[in-house]
């Protein structure tokens, strides 16, 4: 399993996007993405932009990494990493193996 992150579109450059997020600037392939302009956030992986997506999701995406990374230096309390009831509620699509239910958050 691949974990994207939301980055920032700067320019475009023909089928590429230089994009910059988490600290870093990439030329990513932006091929399937019609409608791209600078200023555009999108979710990107393996050196791909996938999708457009909002400012919103692009703070919630950064901060559920925030706190993956906080927990891999031991934090125990997570709460403040995942404010979003709609980031709860979409992981059971996304992640459907994990024993999760959005009832258990509160």
């Amino acid at each position: 399993m691949c974990i994207g992150i939301p980055m920032h579109v700067i320019e475009l450059d023909g089928v590429f996007a230089w994009c910059e997020g988490r600290g870093r600037r990439e030329r990513l392939n932006a091929l399937l993405l019609e409608e791209l302009s600078p200023g555009d956030w999108v979710y990107a992986t393996l050196g791909q932009a996938r999708e457009i997506i909002t400012p919103q999701h692009a703070d919630e995406i950064n901060l559920a990494l925030d706190g993956l990374a906080a927990a891999l230096q031991g934090e125990t309390n997570l709460d403040a990493y995942f404010p979003s009831s709609s980031t709860t509620s979409m992981l059971p699509d996304i992640a459907p193996s994990l024993p999760f239910k959005p009832e258990q958050t509160a």
